[in-house]
Protein backbone atom coordinates (compact mmCIF):
# COMPACT_ATOMS: atom_id res chain seq x y z
CA UNK A 1 0.00 0.00 0.00
CA UNK A 2 2.99 2.33 0.51
CA UNK A 3 3.86 2.14 -3.20
CA UNK A 4 0.43 3.39 -4.34
CA UNK A 5 1.11 7.12 -3.73
CA UNK A 6 3.99 6.95 -6.22
CA UNK A 7 1.90 5.17 -8.88
CA UNK A 8 0.76 8.49 -10.36
CA UNK A 9 4.38 9.64 -10.69
CA UNK A 10 5.27 6.47 -12.61
CA UNK A 11 2.37 7.03 -15.04
CA UNK A 12 3.34 10.67 -15.56
CA UNK A 13 6.90 9.67 -16.44
CA UNK A 14 5.75 6.96 -18.87
CA UNK A 15 3.24 9.33 -20.53
CA UNK A 16 5.89 12.05 -20.81
CA UNK A 17 8.27 9.58 -22.49
CA UNK A 18 5.63 8.69 -25.10
CA UNK A 19 4.80 12.35 -25.68
CA UNK A 20 8.47 13.17 -26.07
CA UNK A 21 8.92 10.46 -28.71
CA UNK A 22 5.88 11.69 -30.61
CA UNK A 23 7.07 15.29 -30.44
CA UNK A 24 10.53 14.35 -31.72
CA UNK A 25 8.99 12.42 -34.64
CA UNK A 26 6.67 15.28 -35.53
CA UNK A 27 9.39 17.90 -35.52
CA UNK A 28 11.74 15.55 -37.37
CA UNK A 29 9.11 15.15 -40.09
CA UNK A 30 8.59 18.90 -40.30
CA UNK A 31 12.35 19.47 -40.52
CA UNK A 32 12.67 16.86 -43.28
CA UNK A 33 9.80 18.45 -45.23
CA UNK A 34 11.35 21.91 -44.90
CA UNK A 35 14.71 20.55 -46.01
CA UNK A 36 13.10 18.97 -49.08
CA UNK A 37 11.25 22.19 -49.84
CA UNK A 38 14.48 24.19 -49.62
CA UNK A 39 16.26 21.74 -51.88
CA UNK A 40 13.41 21.88 -54.40
CA UNK A 41 13.40 25.69 -54.36
CA UNK A 42 17.21 25.76 -54.76
CA UNK A 43 16.95 23.45 -57.75
CA UNK A 44 14.14 25.49 -59.28
CA UNK A 45 16.23 28.68 -59.02
CA UNK A 46 19.09 27.07 -60.92
CA UNK A 47 16.83 25.37 -63.45
CA UNK A 48 14.67 27.97 -65.16
CA UNK A 49 13.10 25.76 -67.81
CA UNK A 50 9.53 26.18 -66.54
CA UNK A 51 9.59 23.46 -63.89
CA UNK A 52 9.03 25.87 -61.00
CA UNK A 53 5.24 25.48 -61.19
CA UNK A 54 5.62 21.72 -61.01
CA UNK A 55 7.84 21.97 -57.95
CA UNK A 56 5.42 24.36 -56.30
CA UNK A 57 2.58 21.91 -56.85
CA UNK A 58 4.66 19.01 -55.52
CA UNK A 59 5.66 21.03 -52.44
CA UNK A 60 1.99 21.91 -51.83
CA UNK A 61 0.96 18.27 -52.07
CA UNK A 62 3.80 17.32 -49.71
CA UNK A 63 2.61 19.80 -47.08
CA UNK A 64 -1.01 18.72 -47.44
CA UNK A 65 0.00 15.09 -46.90
CA UNK A 66 2.16 16.12 -43.94
CA UNK A 67 -0.78 18.01 -42.43
CA UNK A 68 -3.11 15.03 -42.84
CA UNK A 69 -0.52 12.70 -41.30
CA UNK A 70 0.11 15.00 -38.34
CA UNK A 71 -3.62 15.42 -37.74
CA UNK A 72 -4.13 11.67 -37.66
CA UNK A 73 -1.20 11.19 -35.30
CA UNK A 74 -2.23 13.96 -32.92
CA UNK A 75 -5.94 13.15 -32.74
CA UNK A 76 -5.67 9.37 -32.83
CA UNK A 77 -5.21 9.20 -29.07
CA UNK A 78 -8.18 11.48 -28.38
CA UNK A 79 -10.44 9.33 -30.56
CA UNK A 80 -9.31 6.13 -28.83
CA UNK A 81 -9.87 7.69 -25.39
CA UNK A 82 -13.55 8.21 -26.19
CA UNK A 83 -14.05 4.47 -26.67
CA UNK A 84 -12.42 3.27 -23.45
CA UNK A 85 -14.42 1.35 -20.87
CA UNK A 86 -14.84 2.47 -17.28
CA UNK A 87 -13.60 -0.07 -14.76
CA UNK A 88 -16.75 -0.59 -12.66
CA UNK A 89 -15.07 -3.12 -10.37
CA UNK A 90 -12.35 -0.64 -9.47
CA UNK A 91 -15.02 1.97 -8.72
CA UNK A 92 -16.66 -0.48 -6.32
CA UNK A 93 -13.31 -1.41 -4.79
CA UNK A 94 -12.49 2.26 -4.17
CA UNK A 95 -16.06 2.77 -2.87
CA UNK A 96 -16.65 5.76 -5.13
CA UNK A 97 -20.36 6.58 -5.30
CA UNK A 98 -22.18 7.41 -8.54
CA UNK A 99 -22.40 11.06 -7.56
CA UNK A 100 -18.68 11.20 -6.70
CA UNK A 101 -17.96 9.56 -10.04
CA UNK A 102 -19.98 12.25 -11.82
CA UNK A 103 -18.10 14.95 -9.89
CA UNK A 104 -14.76 13.35 -10.80
CA UNK A 105 -15.79 13.28 -14.46
CA UNK A 106 -16.71 16.95 -14.39
CA UNK A 107 -13.45 17.72 -12.59
CA UNK A 108 -11.62 16.02 -15.45
CA UNK A 109 -13.34 18.42 -17.86
CA UNK A 110 -11.85 21.32 -15.91
CA UNK A 111 -15.05 22.62 -14.32
CA UNK A 112 -14.95 24.64 -11.12
CA UNK A 113 -16.94 23.73 -8.02
CA UNK A 114 -19.65 26.24 -8.90
CA UNK A 115 -19.93 24.92 -12.47
CA UNK A 116 -20.11 21.33 -11.19
CA UNK A 117 -22.81 22.34 -8.69
CA UNK A 118 -24.84 24.03 -11.44
CA UNK A 119 -24.59 21.07 -13.81
CA UNK A 120 -25.55 18.50 -11.14
CA UNK A 121 -28.15 20.74 -9.43
CA UNK A 122 -26.48 20.48 -6.03
CA UNK A 123 -24.94 23.05 -3.70
CA UNK A 124 -21.34 24.14 -3.88
CA UNK A 125 -20.74 22.79 -0.35
CA UNK A 126 -21.94 19.36 -1.49
CA UNK A 127 -19.48 19.50 -4.39
CA UNK A 128 -16.69 20.41 -1.97
CA UNK A 129 -17.64 17.42 0.20
CA UNK A 130 -17.59 15.10 -2.82
CA UNK A 131 -14.24 16.48 -3.95
CA UNK A 132 -12.68 15.96 -0.52
CA UNK A 133 -14.01 12.37 -0.41
CA UNK A 134 -12.63 11.72 -3.90
CA UNK A 135 -9.22 13.08 -2.91
CA UNK A 136 -9.20 10.84 0.17
CA UNK A 137 -10.32 7.71 -1.71
CA UNK A 138 -7.76 8.22 -4.50
CA UNK A 139 -5.04 9.26 -2.05
CA UNK A 140 -4.55 12.51 -3.94
CA UNK A 141 -3.61 15.95 -2.65
CA UNK A 142 -4.94 18.06 -5.54
CA UNK A 143 -7.79 17.88 -8.01
CA UNK A 144 -5.42 17.50 -10.94
CA UNK A 145 -3.71 14.59 -9.24
CA UNK A 146 -7.10 12.94 -8.61
CA UNK A 147 -8.01 13.33 -12.29
CA UNK A 148 -4.66 11.85 -13.36
CA UNK A 149 -5.10 8.88 -11.02
CA UNK A 150 -8.70 8.45 -12.18
CA UNK A 151 -7.60 8.30 -15.81
CA UNK A 152 -4.78 5.89 -15.01
CA UNK A 153 -7.21 3.61 -13.18
CA UNK A 154 -9.76 3.82 -16.05
CA UNK A 155 -12.52 5.13 -13.81
CA UNK A 156 -13.09 8.31 -15.86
Amino acid sequence: MAIQPFLWLYHILIDDHKKMKRTILIFGGIAAALFLLLQVSKFSLTNTQGFSDLYLILASILFILLGVLLTRLLYKKEMSNEAHKIDEQRLKKLKISKQEHKVLGLMSEGLSNIEIADSLFISENTVKTHVSKILAKLNAKRRTEAVKIGRDLNII
